[in-house]
């Protein structure tokens, strides 16, 4: 319910009040009057005493502090009637998220536990300063597996990154998380565990940031589904980047050459892992990336207001106090 411009928490106090408040007015009222006649009694000459300037006087004065204390009670009972209504303040909040979606794709094979563990941690220390940024974990090796999709779910990030770090630093207790990437032939299948990330994209109608991070070892052991160029290919042609990290140094072998071709041709890139600053350089150059900004659905949002109400009240408290002091005198 609003009244005046002002929402109320419980709107059927009011109602009920203002109906008990009439219904006691009525029977004062009636009592009144029967009091009266009662105690009527005709005077004789009495008119030579109304007549006299004093007691006119004297009956205008009362009127009128009969009036301030009715007025002052009034306002008074329905101030007090208001605030047990609970006055609120609306609010219609638009909020806006970032739309930045970031994949995290891990190769799990032997070499690059270290370094996973490693990448693993700094993301989860950034998770604390995302606003609607949703992140996803796919690892790989022989095969691909998800470890949980794209979500803003904050508190369930950073609880599977915990576990994703106990697991990489070798605690047996989360050998399952590794469950899953070991259905192929081969190991380090480089191009299926690219292609997995960059097709675990969802909304592809909505213009959103979409990033992938890509460690791993290089070293392609197995005939994978989908060769690692294809796969970059089909990054290029989602407008996904790829931001990969490799152990060799840029330009030492040819393998590291074509891994370099690949990222920065999506337009994302290429960091050696013997770069003490490489796993930083990722999460810079991730963040670095324009987010799109999105409005959310409008929503409501309500405080307690009683300085009205609180005001009012104080005015009818002072004006029943003063009219019935000048009254008793």
């Amino acid at each position: 319910m609003e009244l005046n411009g002002l929402d109320l928490k419980w709107p059927g106090v009011v109602g009920l009040g203002t109906l008990l408040a009439v219904l006691l007015a009525y029977a004062v009222f009636r009592l009144m009057s029967r009091r009266q006649a009662r105690a009527s009694a005709a005077v004789a000459n009495s008119s030579a005493l109304t007549e006299l300037p004093e007691y006119r006087r004297a009956l205008r004065l009362h009127r009128i502090r009969m009036a301030v204390l009715a007025s002052s009670a009034v306002l008074l009972g329905g101030a007090a009637l208001v605030g047990a209504a609970r006055p609120l303040d609306t609010t219609i909040d638009k909020p806006q998220t970032r739309s930045r979606d970031i994949m995290l794709c891990l190769d799990i094979s032997g070499s690059m536990a270290a370094y996973d563990a490693t990448l693993v941690s700094t993301f989860k220390t950034l998770v604390s300063s995302f606003e609607g940024e949703r992140i996803g974990l796919v690892i790989f090796n022989s095969s691909a597996a998800t470890v949980f999709p794209l979500t803003d779910d904050y508190d369930f990030i950073n609880g599977e990154l915990d576990s994703a770090g106990r697991a990489l630093t070798g605690d047996p207790e989360y050998d399952s998380f590794f469950a899953g990437t070991f259905n192929g032939r081969g190991t380090s299948l480089i191009g299926d565990g690219l292609a997995t990330c960059v097709s675990s994209f969802d909304k592809v109608d909505l213009q959103r940031a979409r990033s992938v991070v890509f460690a791993t070892d290089n070293h392609l052991a197995g005939r994978p589904i989908i060769d690692v160029d294809e796969a970059g290919a089909l990054a290029k042609a989602k407008g996904v980047r790829v931001y990969g990290l490799n152990p060799e140094e840029d330009g030492a072998d040819q393998e590291a050459v074509e891994m370099r071709d690949i990222v920065t041709g999506t337009g994302g890139r290429y960091f050696a892992m013997s770069d003490q600053a490489a796993i930083k350089g990722i999460v810079d150059a991730v963040q670095a990336q324009e987010a799109t900004l999105i409005d959310a659905a409008s929503r409501a949002l309500y405080s307690d207001n009683p300085t009205l109400p609180i005001t009012l009240a104080g005015i009818g408290l002072i004006g029943v106090i003063g009219a019935s002091r000048r009254w008793a005198s």
